[in-house]
């Protein structure tokens, strides 16, 4: 009973992450480029027979013709070289650092028996 228990756990432990990763490869993107449709679009009127807005056809705008007489170009104005930021002055008095905190791990002084000891007698550590 107990040995059956132990293999259908050890199957169970081999199995999921299988499991885990068939699951994630169907859940994963397709490999490759997407699929392009080159079919256009045909958009039809709505249902009260008007086109949508926006998608009615509009004649091309005549091209600009640039104008006889361009404006002279204005000069750059030039910029004065920037001025770096000074550093910040320093702390009039220095900033206190507390003192490191030392852990004693040392039990020996507790008076407790040394569990250490086989024979009853301390180590000589």
């Amino acid at each position: 009973m107990q040995t059956t228990r132990r293999v259908c756990l050890l199957g169970a432990m081999l199995l999921v992450p299988v499991l885990l990763a068939v699951a994630g490869g169907l859940l994963s993107a397709p490999a490759g480029p997407p699929k392009v449709d080159t079919s256009p679009v045909q958009l039809g009127p709505g249902p009260d027979g008007t086109p949508a807005l926006g998608l009615e056809p509009r004649e091309s705008p005549a091209p600009s013709h640039p104008s006889a007489n361009p404006d002279p170009p204005t000069p750059a104005v030039e910029t004065p070289p920037a001025v770096p930021v000074p550093a910040p002055a320093p702390p009039a008095a220095p900033i206190p650092v507390l003192p490191p905190v030392v852990i004693d791990d040392d039990d020996d002084d507790d008076g407790a028996p040394d569990d250490d000891a086989v024979d009853g007698e301390p180590d000589d550590e």
